[in-house]
């Protein structure tokens, strides 16, 4: 897919950081570009700066939307000195290694587990079912198609699109949820999100009282889900759960409160 690029420095005035002062060299991170308010339109995007911002690390934000370009060719992905890295989790445990920053270590071992379980359901089910609910529905489609269509050259958008919808699917049926109906997939998706509100229940995050690691992947998820206004059933079941409405607004404000006061500021 063309790329679109461009960065963004991560200010070093954020506050409510708990590990430290922060890194000298910022960490070159290239990740999708921007919608719906939110800082990118990637929930992994989403997810590793959240934790960046936790563990007070500096970076440095490159719009690009070319995953081909990423050493996994997915998004997020770094560059740090001379290593080039993917996956999120990845990202986290050679920033660990080489900075000793790690995350969660306020949580007990059985709370990691927990949560580990959580984040795992999240980024390898729910992700699957919002996939097929923006590329696979029509209707998410259409959403899809307004966002990234005016950035591909033509006359080859239409068959850029095409061809990007055809992988998709096949990816998402290779995994396994595409094999499923259509309503099938709604089911399994919307009792995501029902497991979802019942583990939050009336605790600011999922895992106790401070954000953690989970929060993280949570939040680019759901940020994403809600904030993107598809009129699909399993996001419109998201955004009608005030609990997650309401942590996906607290999250937005923790970790980035210049994009809560700009999302502000527009409504």
């Amino acid at each position: 897919m063309p790329s679109r690029a461009s960065s963004e420095t991560h200010p070093d005035e954020i506050a409510d950081f708990i590990h430290g002062p922060p890194t000298s060299t910022p960490i070159q991170m290239y990740t999708f570009s921007p919608a719906w308010d939110l800082p990118t339109a990637g929930p992994f995007g989403l997810k590793l700066e959240a934790c960046l911002r936790m563990l007070n690390v500096r970076y440095e934000r490159h719009f690009e939307n070319d995953v081909r370009k990423g050493p996994k060719r997915k998004s997020p992905w770094i560059v740090d000195a001379d290593v080039s890295i993917g996956d999120t989790e990845l990202i986290l445990a050679h920033v660990e290694r080489r900075l000793g920053k790690a995350l969660d270590a306020h949580l007990s071992r059985a709370a990691k587990a927990r949560a580990h379980l959580v984040r795992r359901a999240l980024e390898e089910h729910f992700h699957q079912a919002f996939e097929c609910e923006l590329v696979l529905d029509d209707r998410g489609f259409a959403v899809l198609r307004q966002l990234i269509g005016p950035r591909l050259p033509a006359p080859f958008d239409g068959l850029a699109l095409r061809m990007m919808r055809s992988g998709f699917k096949k990816h998402l049926y290779e995994r396994g949820l595409a094999r499923h109906t259509p309503q099938e997939i709604v089911a399994m998706g919307c009792a995501d999100v029902d497991a979802l509100v019942e583990l939050l229940g009336e605790s600011p995050w999922f895992a106790g009282d401070q954000p953690s690691k989970v929060d993280a992947s949570a939040f680019g998820l759901l940020a994403v889900a809600i904030r993107s206004q598809l009129p699909t059933p399993i996001c419109s079941h998201a955004r009608s759960q005030e609990r997650l409405v309401r942590y996906v607004d607290r999250a937005l404000g923790h970790w980035f409160p210049e994009f809560a006061a700009q999302a502000s500021n527009a409504t």
